[in-house]
């Protein structure tokens, strides 16, 4: 196992978090392990020209995992998880699941009068069965 997992999402700062975690699997010949986290998976009908397609977040969440682990670990045998729930719970658990080695999260909502409103980075170091990394990924 010993995996690097890190927590993602589709905002510039957990892109920044992400190429971080790639780069230090990659120094610690770890492998690396993305997760997205949704607080619930939806869908949507759309009709168009006699056809109807189904959009879903899990989809599009998918989708995006794919893509974001071919730009950060090519050929690195990365993986990913798509899971529903808050994102710092998810993260400990997969961390737990997979007894990873390490949790990489951004800073994002860490300083400040948000961090008031809740933490993941913050949450995630409290509940964390590994080390955690929290990138600087703002101003």
């Amino acid at each position: 196992m010993d995996e690097i997992i890190v927590g993602v999402d589709e905002s510039k700062t957990a892109r920044i978090a992400a190429q971080q975690a790639a780069e230090i699997a990659k120094a610690m010949g770890k492998p690396l392990h993305l997760v997205m986290a949704l607080k619930r998976s939806t869908a949507t009908s759309v009709s168009a020209g006699g056809e109807t397609v189904v959009i879903d977040d899990l989809t599009i969440a998918e989708d995006f995992l794919r893509s974001l682990k071919g730009e950060l670990a090519a050929g690195t045998g990365a993986t990913h998880a798509v899971v529903t729930g808050d994102a710092a719970h998810a993260l400990v658990a997969e961390a737990e699941r997979l007894e990873a080695h390490m949790i990489v999260v951004g800073n994002k909502r860490v300083q400040g009068v948000t961090r008031v409103l809740g933490s993941i980075p913050l949450d995630v170091a409290k509940a964390a069965p590994c080390n955690v990394y929290i990138v600087h990924t703002t101003g």
